[in-house]
């Protein structure tokens, strides 16, 4: 029997996990009618997976007729991951309990692995539409990057409707020597939707692993992401944003463990709180005795802009060698008076002033989404969060 996490656990203290209980964990066995969908604009240059409620849907998907992308049967997974999330439970335990049951309960894994030296742009855009009570939706990607590639991937959680989906997805990633991986990562789903996932990666070494995620939607949200600098060189970027309004739950347990000499991680995370809404951030640094010369950098802030808005925001750090560089800041706080006073001096009126501030901060995270599409994309969904669409309209867009 699978032991489920609990608030009592120290990684999943800030996490709302009531939806979990709620759900009927079966998987859901309906698809939505195509005619409810309404999808994104295909991106330049990319390939696109469609999957609604856990389940491939090739009459929404465009994908490329020389795809290095296949779906399977989940039960027909690569034995190298299924040896990573082994070796991953039986370490971390319940922190990679709802992947053992995305692995248990889920029926179809997208398998993506581009060839030693090759390049590939894939879209995967998974799309809940059925309600808690008939199932659980369980994506599941695999991706095993060859030697010198390089993979950018599109990620995107959305709603079709408004029902109270429950979403468990796991993400598995292996790079070999000097691959390269650019994956970024929007959740939007409904605002009953739960989303809970977890991220595991493997990198090798000089490979190159860059994470860009952003959440908006959802009324509870738990990320958890281990990264495993496996390879000397091995390099990680994590940039997080995430936006909790209203009486959103937005958490992140993101573990980085140096495991090859002169590894690097590059870690931002931004997250504004507004009314009721909670943001956690949990970040833990691992530096093992042989990660000799490994360089981390965290940055972790948050903003509150309402009278009832939490956030926590957690640097950790084990390390068990001397020859290492780490820096980390966390800082949890309301909008720089000085800088309100100025503008406010300027004669910007005090809404359009807070907003504008809460667009710089946001911003700095966001600006590090690479696709120009799908970052101007986000811009405009932060607007409507922030709900000031006309007052950073001049700002939507740009560069």
């Amino acid at each position: 029997m699978i032991s489920m996490p609990t608030n009592r656990d120290e990684n999943w203290r800030y996490a709302n996990l009531r939806p979990l209980a709620k759900a009927r964990p079966e998987a859901v066995d309906a698809q939505a009618a195509a005619a409810n969908i309404t999808l994104p604009p295909l991106l330049p240059d990319y390939e696109r997976w469609v999957f609604v409620d856990g389940r491939l849907a090739p009459h929404l998907s465009a994908p490329a007729f020389d795809s290095c992308a296949k779906v399977l049967d989940s039960r027909a997974g690569g034995e190298e991951f299924a040896a990573l999330l082994d070796a991953a439970i039986a370490t971390e335990g319940v922190d990679f309990a709802l992947a053992r049951v995305n692995g248990a309960r889920g029926e179809e894994v997208l398998y993506v692995a581009p060839p030693d030296g090759t390049q590939a742009r894939i879209e995967i855009i998974f799309v809940a539409t059925a309600a808690a009570s008939a199932g659980t939706s369980y994506p599941r990607v695999q991706v095993h990057a060859g030697r010198d590639s390089h993979l950018r991937i599109v990620e995107r959680h959305m709603s079709a409707g408004s029902a109270d989906s429950s979403v468990n997805g796991a993400f598995d990633l292996a790079l070999r020597a000097n691959a390269v991986i650019d994956h970024c990562r929007l959740q939007n789903c409904g605002d009953l939707a739960s989303c809970f996932d977890t991220l595991l990666a493997h990198v090798g070494e000089r490979g190159t692993y860059r994470l860009r995620t952003v959440t908006l939607g959802g009324l509870s949200t738990r990320s958890t992401i281990l990264v495993k600098l496996a390879g000397r060189a091995a390099r990680c970027e994590l940039t997080a944003a995430s936006i909790a309004n209203g009486i959103q739950t937005h958490d992140v347990y993101a573990e980085i463990e140096h495991a090859g000499a002169e590894t690097v991680t590059r870690e931002l995370y931004r997250g504004i709180a507004t009314d009721r809404g909670k943001l956690g951030f949990n970040g833990m640094m691992k530096v093992n005795e042989a990660a000799q010369g490994a360089d981390s950098e965290q940055s972790l802030k948050t903003l509150l802009t309402g009278a009832g808005a939490e956030a926590a925001v957690r640097p950790q750090l084990e390390i068990h060698t001397d020859r290492v560089r780490a820096i980390h800041g966390a800082t949890t706080g309301k909008l720089d008076d000085q800088m309100l006073f100025y503008l406010l001096s300027r004669g910007i009126d005090r809404r359009t002033a807070q907003t504008l501030l809460q667009w710089a901060f946001i911003e700095d995270a966001v600006s590090r989404v690479e696709v120009a599409a799908l970052r101007a994309e986000i811009e405009v969904l932060i607007a409507a969060q922030l709900n000031e669409v006309s007052a950073l309209d001049g700002l939507l867009g740009k560069p």
